[in-house]
This record gives structure tokens, C-alpha cells and sequence, in this order.
């Protein structure tokens, strides 16, 4: 493969196996939560559905190539401590 090529490639294989992995976490503690209906259950799968939301901005700041410099307006926020 040539080395232009090479560069042009993004890897995020690595987040979208971790994506992958807690979209089936996410659908089984949802038939879960809906079977047994508890806040604590409630509170895993939002949590869950936030992680995975975290990884997919993550991932797009990946395949963007977003640098730190070009998103130090966002430096104050926890959202950027999430992302780098």
C-alpha cells in the first residue's frame, strides 16, 4: 500500500468494537430494565447509552483529525476532557 494511502486511513477500529459492545450491552439492560423496572436499572442504561455517546464524538473527532488547537474553545468543558 502506498504511504499516501496509508496516512489517509483513520484508525478506529479499536472505538468501534467498544461501540459495538455497549450497543448489545445497552439493548440487553434495556429488556432487562423493562422487565425488571427499577431506577438502579434505569441508571445503567443511561449510563451505558452515554458512554456509547461519548465514544461515537470521539470517533468523529477521530476521523476528522480534530487536534486539540482546533478545539481549545471547548477547553473549559467536560466534553473536552471526554474527547482527549
Amino acid at each position: 500500500m502506498d504511504v499516501l494511502q496509508k496516512l489517509k486511513h483513520v484508525y478506529v477500529r479499536d472505538l468501534d468494537h467498544q461501540i459495538t459492545k455497549l450497543v448489545q450491552l445497552a439493548q440487553l439492560q434495556l429488556q432487562y430494565y423493562k422487565s425488571i423496572d427499577t431506577y438502579e436499572n434505569q441508571l445503567s442504561h443511561e449510563a451505558t447509552v452515554q458512554r456509547i455517546t461519548e465514544l461515537k464524538m470521539k470517533r468523529s473527532v477521530r476521523m476528522l483529525r480534530l487536534t486539540h488547537e482546533m478545539l481549545s474553545y471547548m477547553k473549559d468543558s467536560e466534553a473536552y476532557e471526554k474527547l482527549f
